[in-house]
């Protein structure tokens, strides 16, 4: 009876970990990334508290880390771009009660060829310096 309860578990947390790896290493030769710019409470829809976005770069590529924090958890947004545009784009999100995890995390890649998420990317953009913006392409 136990079993069943642990290896659900352990499901959740191998694909946890098989996700952030695979969404996070791009090549066996990649750098260490480098915050470039932070910004604290900037316009987001749905509406969040203590929202926090991060430019970080990384090789040729630089990334948006937006977390949003709601009422029942909080959402993290990757949005990967270069010179080209965007690379790709997705977010996890944790459904808490009381600081306690009550269900399994849901993981949501993007359609970047959708003009609504160019649309997002472009108003998230926007919050960060020109000249920072400027290093990652």
């Amino acid at each position: 009876m136990i079993q069943r309860p642990f290896k659900m578990i352990l499901l959740f947390a191998i694909s946890g970990i098989s996700f952030t790896a695979c969404s996070t290493l791009q090549s066996p030769m990649s750098t260490a990334q480098q915050p470039l710019e932070q910004v604290k409470n900037i316009g987001a829809s749905p509406t969040t508290e203590g929202n926090i976005a991060r430019l970080l770069k990384q090789g040729q590529n630089c990334t948006i880390e937006f977390t949003g924090y709601f009422d029942g958890g909080q959402a993290v947004e990757h949005w990967t771009f270069n010179q080209a545009g965007l690379i790709s784009a997705g977010s996890t999100t944790q459904h808490l009660r009381n600081r306690t995890l009550v269900s399994s995390n849901t993981a949501t890649a993007f359609d970047i060829d959708d003009p609504a998420v160019q649309e997002n990317f472009k108003k998230l953009q926007s919050n960060f310096s020109a000249g920072k913006l400027a290093q990652c392409h």
